[in-house]
């Protein structure tokens, strides 16, 4: 999808993306770090950009924690004496588990400085991760 800005010949390759819009003269980097955290607006002229890459993150430590925890909520359960809230922090503390051990995307910025910005996206953000990446590589090759 690409716009015209027609005062400014600037392009709109990618927009309303989570991760931020890519035009043929910058980058608008949403930066957010983590599933919880706060984001702010990076803009980056597209001649700074050196590289842009697409990382997989897990986090296998929290996800064993929490499913060590739900095992031990489970099992404390199995003696008859089910109890509710056992069942439903068991069920949050696996839910959490699968989360943790499901791949994440990371989108890392590369600027001429050597500034690294990077963005943690959902699990479910994978396609719109690629995209952004994709619209900023070929920006990157053009120019």
């Amino acid at each position: 999808m690409v716009q015209d800005a027609s005062d400014t010949g600037e392009q709109t390759m990618v927009s309303g993306n989570i991760f931020g819009t890519v035009t043929n003269k910058r980058v608008i980097f949403n930066r957010r770090k983590g599933w919880l955290g706060g984001s702010s607006r990076e803009d980056i002229a597209l001649n700074h950009v050196t590289s842009v890459r697409l990382d997989v993150e897990r986090h296998i430590f929290g996800g064993l924690v929490c499913l060590i925890i739900s095992i031990w909520i489970f099992s404390s359960t199995s003696d008859g004496s089910s109890n509710f809230i056992n069942v439903v922090l068991g069920i949050a503390f696996f839910a959490g588990c699968v989360l943790l051990f499901w791949n994440t995307p990371n989108v890392v910025i590369n600027t001429a400085g050597q500034d690294k910005t990077w963005h943690m996206g959902s699990p479910w953000q994978w396609k719109q991760a690629e995209e952004f990446v994709e619209a900023v590589r070929q920006q990157i090759v053009r120019r």
